[in-house]
């Protein structure tokens, strides 16, 4: 699609070869976008529409407002994903905006896209949220959620005048899979189940309690066998590598690496990794210029914990909670495993207070054993 854009709107050459006309409501933050009711086959009809509708808006024939209460869900959803900021202000990733436009597209677009914002009842929200993915209990809670963000903004920007998503705890389930905690062997099994160029990965992501994303866009500047920096995560979208900073301050971070497992990164640069101090760790191919994509990893994954004692359904990413909960047990605080782990709130690991009091239990005891000598 090509679009050109004027002083007041533009227009928008779609893969059908017609014309999409639309301009931004005056006055609305985040900006409003109203389309024409219809596309056009010439460009030329489409200029005609933004004349129109700029000339009824300076002469007050029709109000922002007025325009602004007639847009369409889709509309105004599409607007809002476009124009949404992170915490930080920052717009939103290109994975998050997919992962949203998904979420939309699939599941909320068919039944409600096309009503009016003003249109959307609390029976409208209920009735919808009865047929969506039953089955699908953590799907159906952020496909809910995300809408009750949406409309939540629509509140703010006066186009409707409350939240029509009111189902008390809609937005929140319980993780459909049970995370499993490896045990030290087991992740033995795994390094050795992995080739052996993959084979580091699975001790950063257990002993450093990496990301996935953050162990495959690791580069040599990135590690030694001290200390393993964390600056940038990498994410696919649309098969294309993305590389950007943590989502959050915290997440940028420097790991100590444990001692036993500093002759296996020595090991791995010598041996799988280039002499560019760009040259990444666990690249898509032998002549590392390209990062492996997530897919390729999961694979090769997934064939090493078919061969060892863990679960069948383990995931890398419960690699790091059992690094986490080992860290827990062996007697580090709430805020050293914050650190460790790069969340920018305790509420999170959160999660590990469990192991903590169990280790701290087992202190006391021995505390106790000491007394009793």
């Amino acid at each position: 699609m090509t679009t050109n854009r004027n002083g007041f709107g533009s227009i928008t050459r779609l893969p059908s070869k017609r014309y999409r006309a639309r301009y931004t409501v005056p006055g609305t933050f985040p900006q409003v976008w109203a389309s024409a009711p219809e596309t056009f086959t010439r460009k030329v009809d489409a200029e005609v529409w933004l004349a129109r509708q700029r000339t009824a808006l300076e002469d007050g024939v029709v109000r922002p407002k007025a325009i602004a209460t007639r847009l369409t869900l889709r509309e105004y959803a599409e607007t809002w994903v476009q124009d949404r900021r992170n915490g930080s202000g920052e717009p939103l990733r290109g994975s998050t905006r997919r992962v949203y436009e998904h979420y939309l597209t699939q599941h909320v677009y068919p039944a409600l896209g096309t009503k009016r914002l003003a249109e959307l009842t609390g029976e409208t929200i209920a009735s919808w949220y009865r047929q969506l993915l039953p089955d699908r209990p953590t799907l159906r809670a952020r496909t809910y959620a995300l809408l009750r963000g949406i409309l939540a903004t629509a509140v703010q920007d006066d186009l409707i005048a409350e939240n029509p998503c009111r189902i008390r705890g809609a937005g929140r389930s319980k993780p459909a899979a049970k995370k499993h905690v490896a045990s030290p062997a087991q992740i033995a099994e795994l390094v050795a189940a992995m080739p052996d160029r993959l084979a580091l990965s699975v001790l950063l992501g257990a002993w450093c309690q990496l990301r996935n994303g953050e162990v495959l866009e690791l580069r040599r500047k990135d590690i030694t066998p001290k200390v393993v920096l964390v600056t940038r995560g990498l994410t696919w979208v649309d098969g294309q590598p993305i590389v950007g900073p943590p989502k959050t301050d915290a997440g940028i971070r420097g790991i100590s690496v444990p001692p036993h497992i500093a002759a296996a990164v020595a090991h791995h640069l010598d041996a799988h990794t280039a002499r560019e101090a760009d040259a990444l760790l666990f690249p898509g191919r032998s002549e590392g210029t390209q990062q492996m994509h997530s897919s390729t990893y999961a694979y090769y994954f997934k064939q090493a914990v078919r061969k060892t004692t863990v679960p069948a359904d383990f995931r890398f990413h419960w690699l790091r909670h059992t690094g986490l909960t080992l860290a827990a047990q062996s007697g580090a605080t709430l805020a050293e495993l914050q650190a460790r782990a790069g969340h920018s709130t305790p509420s999170t690991v959160m999660l590990y207070q469990h192991a903590t009091t169990v280790r701290d239990q087992a202190l006391a005891a021995a505390l106790s054993e000491l007394a009793q000598q």
